[in-house]
């Protein structure tokens, strides 16, 4: 009665005008991107083919050019995530040095924005280009491309390992914890769609869904330092029998338990003061835990203590471990015979030498390898950099590295750089008391300028703005910035390999040329202000074309006669994620753990929902709340919402959970079964990837098989638009027998291809399958025609 009364109000008031059909696309009469077509309304009478393939072309090519943006972003998300700093570990006088961003909390920010920041930036400008009304593309695509994530990329990664080998996940709790995040993330999607306030997304909702992001960043940081473990759990329970005594004794909680108690324990608000309870539970844990991890020391606020050359002192003839007792290793353990150093640099260029120490074994010859790495201080402005080996023969004990320090002008700020010495074979052992650890030692050297004051005005400005920012990182920065420049406007890079360059190199280079131009010339190197420059310059690039891209998708799909949200999960997520598939190959392949691989796509996934949802979703909601019922939203939502949001001209952001619950609802099931076959590999085959050839091939397969079964369910859904629960779960119920009978299919045709091998050979086999393929598609082409 209420809709009733609304739909007769609105019919009577003839002064409201009728806005345009929300179901008006970017090709029809009255339809427009923000920057396409071009053409405008004359760009509509064009030939549909030919729209088509131009289209096609431009979307395809728009993908090259992100993927050069991307690369730049993600060159200034290493540079940012690499910057290092010197903290003093609580409790002693050792300084070590230690990177600034966390790695899980790098990777799950910087590195997954890096990864999804299309679609996110895509699903953006989605809600903006339609006046903060739903958007097709956005969510669509965010979906799409999970599914491509999970399924085939990890597919992919699986069958990169050569046979035999597998890779497995070293942080198992960030994995569990990401795996189930990614999970939680869509179903709570589903919740807020179709099940709390049905099509409607209220400001709470929104908000709660980008919140998810810090706490879900939060969840993993603390599993991966060791707070969200059993020990750490136990002691959690314990001392809440002890807050509570009455309650009787706490049993031992099951596997399932343990997940879901350190789940709840981490995406709580509060965590229970998880760090007082474990501190006051475990405090003789805690403090070995603070030694152990590097990560928990303080600054503390002495300055660290700094050698010069001239400093008395031998190094020691053994060296001690933690306990007390000699490192033994017959071939050596290499050490610097201190951690800081300090030379003075002045008006000239200065040589100085350091040595590398052999101790506690002299057995046969070694090699290390030495290499400079900056912190303040700038290669080639205040230091020369160098890479190179130092050999120790048999019973060599000493070997000297020679390092150069260029010229300082007056008023120049103090520097520092570090020589890291390691061996990548393993076979010398390094100074665990040194800074570096076991694994390699590092050397702090401190550049102190003799002439501290500026002697003119030219060098009080230079002074001024070197404590701004560093002077030196701006001139190597545009020296950078002009060869990033030329090197674009170069066939292969360079005059010389432009020289040298073949017809297909012209012709890979002509099609790259403009994208690489003006990237190169918009987009600062990572230089500048530790990669925030490049940062910011980079995502702005991303936005202008994921802006295009929206676009181009549309009058795409439209020249084709397909709906938007068919391009978006298919063509779009496609395109979008095709890098990632690349990077990920190249990781599993040369990494020696399947993190990179495998953590980063769960990972990606949930970043994609809590930023590429939740962002655009509580402006939207905000919006909607704060401005109220539009001539717009009354025509488009009055008649179904209006009278429960629309009283007193308040309004809501409108996302229909049809085709969108069914497309969620089927990623999550097939999301489950992905993570149940990565989980299996690691128990039957002892890891995530590679393993014996067979069950990669199935694995593979299996992969592949629920992201073809995911595209082509929702296509039907969003062909069909049929919003009946007992429909959907029908066609899902059938095609998981159907994925059954693929499965089967691809085991007896992966036996056919070994019998093959020993009568016809593969090329063989290959030629007969794609014959009876041809011919079998043929015959159905036929009968179709016939039947109808």
């Amino acid at each position: 009665r209420p809709a009733r009364k609304w739909r007769a109000a609105m019919a009577a008031n003839e002064s409201v005008p009728i806005a345009q059909e929300e179901d008006v696309r970017i090709c029809e009469p009255g339809g427009s991107g923000l920057f396409l077509p071009l053409g405008g309304e004359a760009e509509l009478n064009w030939n549909t083919r030919l729209k088509v393939v131009l289209y096609g072309i431009g979307l395809v090519y728009c993908f090259l050019g992100v993927s050069i943006a991307a690369d730049m972003f993600m060159s200034a998300i290493e540079r940012i995530t690499s910057k290092q700093r010197k903290v003093r570990i609580a409790g002693s006088t050792r300084w070590v040095t230690v990177q600034v961003w966390n790695e899980t909390v790098a990777n799950l920010t910087l590195m997954a924005l890096g990864s999804s920041a299309p679609e996110i930036l895509l699903s953006l400008n989605d809600v903006f280009k339609n006046n903060f009304f739903e958007g097709k593309l956005g969510p669509s695509t965010i979906v799409g491309s999970a599914a491509f994530n999970l399924h085939v990329i990890i597919a992919v990664c699986v069958n990169s390992i050569p046979n035999g080998e597998v890779r497995t996940i070293k942080e198992q709790g960030v994995f569990y914890v990401t795996a189930i995040w990614s999970i939680f993330a869509y179903v709570w999607l589903l919740f807020i769609v179709h099940y709390n306030t049905k099509d409607v997304i209220e400001v709470w909702e929104g908000c709660m869904t980008f919140a998810f992001f810090p706490i879900f960043v939060m969840n993993s940081y603390l599993t991966d330092n060791g707070y969200l473990n059993w020990e750490d759990f136990k002691a959690w329970v314990k001392c809440r029998r002890c807050l509570a005594p009455d309650e009787g004794d706490a049993r031992r909680p099951s596997a399932l338990a343990h997940v879901g108690g350190i789940f709840l324990t981490a995406t709580s608000a509060v965590c229970r003061c998880f760090f007082s309870i474990v501190m006051c539970c475990c405090p003789g844990r805690w403090r070995r835990a603070v030694v152990a991890k590097v990560r928990r020391g303080v600054l503390d606020a002495s300055e660290e203590e700094t050698a010069t050359l001239t400093d008395g002192g031998e190094m020691e003839e053994t060296i001690l471990d933690e306990e007390g007792k000699p490192v033994e290793n017959e071939a050596g353990v290499m050490s610097f015979r201190y951690d800081s150093l300090k030379v003075d640099a002045g008006e000239d260029e200065r040589k100085y030498t350091v040595t590398v120490y052999r101790r506690n074994g002299d057995l046969g010859r070694v090699i290390v390898k030495y290499t400079m790495v900056g912190l303040t201080a700038v290669p080639g402005y205040d230091y020369v950099e160098e890479e190179n080996e130092l050999m120790f023969r048999d019973s060599v004990m000493e070997q000297d590295i020679e390092f150069t320090i260029l010229p300082k002008s007056h008023g120049e700020k103090h520097d520092k750089f570090q020589i890291v010495i390691e061996d990548e074979t393993g076979t010398v052992s390094f100074n665990p008391n040194r800074d570096g650890g076991a694994e390699k030692n590092i050397l702090t050297v401190h550049l102190i300028n003799e002439n501290p004051r500026p002697r003119t005005i030219k060098d009080s400005v230079y002074t001024f703005f070197d404590g701004i920012v560093n002077m030196d990182e701006i001139r190597l920065g545009t020296t950078q910035w002009k060869e990033q420049i030329l090197e674009s406007l170069y066939c292969n890079g360079s005059r010389e390999e432009q020289d040298a360059a073949s017809i297909q190199d012209w012709i890979v280079h002509a099609i790259w040329v403009p994208w690489k131009v003006p990237l190169a010339m918009g987009t600062p190197p990572p230089i500048f202000l530790g990669g925030w420059v490049c940062f910011v310059f980079s995502l702005i690039g991303i936005g202008i074309l994921t802006v295009i891209i929206g676009d181009l998708a549309e009058l795409f799909g439209c020249a084709l006669g397909i709906p938007d949200a068919i391009t978006a999960i298919s063509i779009v997520a496609l395109g979008t994620s095709v890098p990632d598939l690349f990077a990920s190959r190249t990781a599993a392949k040369q990494d020696e753990y399947a993190d990179a691989s495998i953590v980063n796509v769960t990972g990606s996934n949930s970043v994609n929902i809590f930023l590429g949802i939740g962002l655009p979703w509580m402006w939207a909601s905000m919006y909607w709340a704060i401005a109220g019922a539009s001539t717009q939203w009354t025509h488009r939502y009055g008649a179904d919402f209006g009278a429960t949001w629309g009283q007193n001209g308040g309004a809501a952001f409108i996302v229909r959970s049809g085709q969108l619950f069914f497309s969620v609802t089927l990623f999550t099931l097939t999301a489950i079964i992905c993570l149940t076959c990565i989980c299996l590999r690691r128990y039957w085959y002892g890891g995530e990837l590679g393993g014996p050839s067979d069950p990669k091939a199935y694995s593979s397969a299996l992969l592949i098989m629920l992201w073809v079964l995911y595209i082509g369910l929702s296509i039907w859904s969003l062909y069909t638009k049929t919003d009946d629960l007992a429909t959907q779960l029908l066609v899902i119920g059938i095609s998981l027998p159907g994925l059954v009978v693929a499965m089967l299919m691809f085991a007896i045709m992966l036996q056919a291809l070994k019998i093959s091998k020993k009568y016809i050979g593969e090329e063989g086999f290959w030629g007969i399958l794609v014959s009876a393929i041809i011919i079998g598609g043929r015959m159905i082409i036929f009968f179709v025609f016939q039947y109808q």
